[in-house]
């Protein structure tokens, strides 16, 4: 009797997750992303460049108006352009504002986005938002002051209500909040908060990124082992992505995932 293969459980022909110089904290135009993603080898890819409203920070890390004019423009150039050799999606990777979010509907609405990724860069405190994805260790030592275990009960609060607020089709970077504070761990609490995270993203439907940034990070990808293995044991689908802010960057690890995803499941 003839065996049938084991589908796979994530499709590394596809990245995700790309952004470009327009979010003024990445490197290269649109069309070198694209042209290297076809030297990668890539069917598909998808732009998530940052979308983010009433966001009070010292530094622009985000796409406006004018800016995301151009996006569209150049993109449809390139959809055309290199029809035949590569598949080309438009979306955002939105950030959740939990005092903002008519704005960032009105953001969505406004555009005709292909694939929306959601995450949450940006914790208000004082006078000011502070960057809970920074290297800066101002912004560590601030997190440090307010109490690590506190800021991250916030952030996975905050994506479970953005869930149910915004219609996102991708959970980002799940645990990435904080990820360069030394010493950090979840605690039986914050364990909660995700498992209730991941109930809410399998009622909407949304696909869990598995985000390979990690690798050179941590040596892992975002989310930790633990969280996708929940994730399996759910049913949510996985969507690879490498949150490429070089072109170099684009497709980066994406050979090593099935033997990582395979490893959980032993």
């Amino acid at each position: 009797m003839q065996q049938t293969s084991k589908p796979s459980l994530i499709d590394i022909r596809h990245d995700g997750h790309i952004h470009t110089f327009l979010c003024n904290h990445a490197i290269g135009n649109m069309e070198d992303y694209v042209q290297a993603a076809i030297q990668k080898g890539l069917a598909r890819m998808s732009f998530l460049e940052h979308l983010e409203s009433g966001i009070v920070y010292f530094k622009r890390n985000w796409l406006e108006d004018s800016h995301f004019a151009e996006y569209f423009r150049e993109g449809e150039r390139l959809k055309k352009a290199y029809q035949g050799q590569i598949a080309i999606e438009l979306g955002a990777e939105t950030g959740y504002n939990p005092d903002a979010v008519q704005g960032l509907r009105a953001k969505l609405n406004q555009y005709p986005f292909e694939r929306l990724g959601l995450s949450c860069h940006y914790y208000w405190h004082g006078s000011q938002h502070w960057n809970l994805l920074s290297l800066h260790q101002d912004s560590l030592d601030y997190f440090v002051r307010l109490g690590p275990d506190k800021v991250l009960a916030d952030y996975l609060k905050h994506l479970t209500r953005a869930v149910g607020e915004l219609d996102c089709t991708v959970l980002c970077h799940l645990d990435a909040g904080l990820r360069h504070l030394p010493g950090l761990r979840f605690q039986d609490s914050h364990r909660e908060q995700v498992l209730h995270l991941l109930e809410a993203a399998k009622a909407r439907g949304m696909k869990l990124e598995i985000n390979t940034s990690g690798f050179d990070r941590r040596g892992y990808p975002y989310p930790a082992e633990w969280i996708v293995r929940e994730a399996l044991k759910m049913g949510i689908p996985l969507t690879a992505g490498s949150d490429a802010h070089s072109p170099q960057e684009v497709g980066r690890h994406f050979a090593q995932l099935p033997s990582w995803l395979a490893a959980l499941q032993a």
